[in-house]
């Protein structure tokens, strides 16, 4: 029997050899594939996330609550207070409200534009809503109706923020796109 040179061997185990070291390769090569995609698609969701916190950054900042101005006359008592806690304004303001005895809605307040800062719009007898007060220069004392029935005076907002994305805010508080 003959079983070839010793050059023959030599040959075939080296090409067994580099056949194992290609499969090696190629295993390593796909799981080091398999990690690198991992990381870029963790990487893409930690950019949208951020894109999303950067981007809901001013919505977090604005709210509305019913509110009552005690030292008023009766028909100018009630008001809806409007927060905007951000430094730039927010566009096309709508707040729905309601009675506090659930007899009927309240006339949609409307504002253009709302500037940062705390803000009051008291009811009027003849026009529904008066225009805006800014708290910061008016020393009036303000009762917010946040417990009971009065909690839920307001029934929504909507507004555009100054990057121009529309937002929604359930009961004037809690928030969506």
């Amino acid at each position: 029997m003959d079983f070839g040179s010793l050059a023959d061997w030599v040959g075939a185990i080296g090409g067994f050899l580099a056949a194992f070291a290609a499969v090696v390769a190629w295993r390593v090569n796909r799981r080091m594939l398999t990690v690198e995609q991992q990381r870029d698609e963790q990487q893409e969701a930690r950019q949208r996330y951020e894109n999303y916190i950067e981007k809901r950054e001013q919505a977090g900042l604005v709210f509305s609550l019913g509110a009552k101005l005690p030292e008023r006359d009766n028909d100018e008592s009630w008001a809806i207070y409007l927060f905007n806690g951000s430094a730039k304004p927010v566009y096309n303001v709508r707040v729905e409200s309601r009675r506090l005895d659930d007899s009927r809605a309240n006339y949609p307040l409307e504002i253009g534009a709302l500037p940062p800062g705390r803000w009051v719009v008291p009811s009027h007898p003849k026009f529904h809503w008066s225009s805006l007060v800014d708290l910061s220069l008016t020393p009036e004392p303000v009762n917010f109706l946040v417990k009971g029935k009065a909690r839920g005076m307001i029934t929504s907002m909507t507004f555009k923020d100054a990057a121009g994305e529309q937002w929604h805010l359930d009961s004037g508080t809690t928030i969506s796109e």
